[in-house]
């Protein structure tokens, strides 16, 4: 389907006659023929045209692409939902398909998204960072460190990757991150990149035993889960939160709120999650009756 073909179909879903989506913003005759593909708007009025009709730009392109989402969308989505559940076989096909797009494409991105599969293949041998893990990562961290300025893909980008940094280099990055966060809080991404972030700072710190930074972290990272009505990460950052309590042994029932969780992420069937906590407790010798 064609530029103008999009729009006029998605003008006559919406009911709107072409006086009515063109009222204010260009001539009906404009419109006409931008819906036969004789005229094209400037991206002021396009985005006009998108406001009025109430769809986004990524919308817009899915029905253009005949109901089909982007396929660079459709890997990104994949990529996270195989790290979440620990799923090492959907990486390593996610990590060839990457690596094949890159060299079809030369698009920066699979390259990035190939690295961040092999590298979180690599982390779930042991949940230990190590060497193999810092070689697919480093082309990612000098591609981070040569922005001036992160967008919403350099953010989701450091996501990816802190599990593989140096405490001083999350530390840089999450400040970075952190401050650019706010110019993107009305995309609907947000939500999940902001929680994520002190979710995987978290679990960082605790890898690095900073136990008090780690509990910080969760902190916010359950109100943001909260807030956002993320249920699967706010399992998560309570069982980060839990953990650093006990090991500064501070008072509460963190045994408790493991049980649940774990109990929660057993009934979910979430069993690579679950064996990758299980791990979690026993690499800091906490004991749970499950």
């Amino acid at each position: 389907m064609n530029f103008g073909e999009t729009i006029k179909k998605i003008r006559k879903d919406k009911n709107f006659t072409q006086k009515e989506l063109s009222e204010g913003i260009l001539t009906r005759s404009h419109l006409s023929q931008i819906e036969t593909n004789n005229y094209y708007p400037s991206y002021d009025k396009f985005f006009l045209l998108l406001n009025r009709l109430n769809i986004v730009f990524e919308e817009f392109l899915f029905v253009q692409n005949d109901q089909q989402m982007l396929f660079s969308q459709q890997i990104r989505s994949k990529i996270s939902e195989a790290a979440n559940l620990n799923d090492t076989k959907q990486l390593e096909n996610l990590a060839t398909t990457a690596q094949d797009l890159h060299a079809e494409t030369d698009n920066i991105m699979y390259y990035h998204y190939m690295l961040i599969c092999k590298a979180l293949i690599s982390y779930s041998i042991n949940h230990k960072v190590n060497d193999d893990m810092i070689t697919y990562v480093t082309p990612i961290k000098e591609y981070l460190f040569g922005m001036d300025n992160w967008y919403l893909y350099e953010l989701k980008l450091f996501n990816n990757i802190i599990y593989a940094l140096t405490i001083d280099e999350a530390l840089l990055f999450s400040r970075t991150s952190l401050k650019r966060l706010g110019n993107f809080q009305y995309f609907l991404e947000f939500q999940h990149i902001e929680q994520n972030i002190y979710t995987n700072l978290s679990t960082f710190c605790l890898e690095y035993r900073d136990f008090k930074a780690a509990k910080n972290f969760a902190e916010i990272a359950i109100e943001k889960a909260k807030q956002h009505t993320l249920v699967y990460q706010k399992v998560c950052s309570e069982l980060n939160y839990a953990i650093a309590c006990i090991n500064l042994g501070e008072d509460g029932h963190p045994y408790e709120v493991i049980k649940k969780n774990m109990l929660i992420i057993k009934y979910l069937e979430f069993d690579n999650l679950h064996e990758h906590f299980l791990n979690f407790l026993k690499k800091f010798k906490i004991e749970v009756d499950l």
